[in-house]
């Protein structure tokens, strides 16, 4: 029987993001993926006006309900969180998740804390002190960009050293911390542990499509779901997303599925 991970995000029709770019990363590794919607969009905003709904605390908190009465909850061996709408929701995942930690002390929590980039929030403020002081609390690892990393903690990041010493500041076993500027032709991704801090570093690209971080975040959960360190995560989990950015420089949608399959 496959094993299971639960994954709460945003889902678009067009243009993968949060759970439409995360799950398919989890499935292609034998994940079987419970998913749940925060809303539901069209599209990404950044591609144009969307359409769609938004799912009421309420819902979610009946939809995890239904599974954990027939044991659909107990049987994770990981969750990821991703895009929230409001502090409600995160409320109520975090109350779920705590009480799956309690019955699994093996449960690997995923939290992306989707809170902004390029110097600020694009969630409202209770969004992102909810996910600060509701979910991150509750992570086994934390995968913040440069911005989010740098909120969270209240350290300013703009390089690596300044990324590492931002990580030790949060409480997870570990971080993975994407975007870090290394000068001004590269990025770095660091994996930071209690062991140390493992990095790989990729060439600055302009108009790339959204959706990198919800798949990174993806690709490293199911590396570290299969048994892989963090440092061997990083490298795998980096080298199909670069295979990704290079197969959709000139679409306006990230090639997650062709990566998946050239990576197979």
């Amino acid at each position: 029987m496959p094993r299971q991970v639960l994954c709460i995000s945003s889902q678009v029709a067009y243009g993968p993001v949060g759970n439409t770019a995360a799950v398919p990363a989890l499935q292609a590794a034998g994940f079987n993926v419970l998913q749940i919607p925060t809303i539901v969009l069209s599209n990404h905003p950044g591609l144009a006006r969307p359409s769609g709904v938004k799912l009421p605390a309420a819902e979610i908190s009946a939809i995890l309900t239904s599974l954990e009465a027939f044991g659909g909850l107990q049987e994770c061996v990981g969750v990821m969180t991703g895009y929230f709408t409001d502090a409600e929701q995160i409320k109520i995942v975090a109350s779920f998740i705590a009480d799956m930690k309690e019955r699994n002390a093996k449960l690997f929590v995923l939290v992306d804390p989707v809170l902004g980039d390029d110097g600020s929030l694009y969630v409202s403020k209770d969004v992102a002190n909810a996910l600060r002081d509701d979910l991150v609390p509750l992570a086994t690892c934390i995968t913040p960009n440069c911005f989010e990393l740098s909120w969270l903690t209240g350290h300013a990041v703009s390089n690596r050293p300044d990324a590492v010493n931002a990580a030790a500041k949060l409480a997870a076993a570990e971080i993975l911390a994407t975007s870090i500027p290394i000068g001004h032709e590269h990025l770095a991704t660091l994996a930071v542990t209690r062991d140390g801090c493992s990095e790989v570093t990729s060439p600055l690209r302009s108009n790339v499509p959204h959706g990198t971080g919800d798949f990174l975040a993806g690709l490293y959960l199911a590396s570290r779901l299969k048994g892989y360190a963090p440092p061997e995560a990083l490298k795998l989990s980096v080298a199909i997303l670069e295979t990704a950015i290079s197969r959709s420089l000139d679409l306006p949608y990230l090639d997650i599925i062709g990566a998946l399959h050239s990576s197979s």
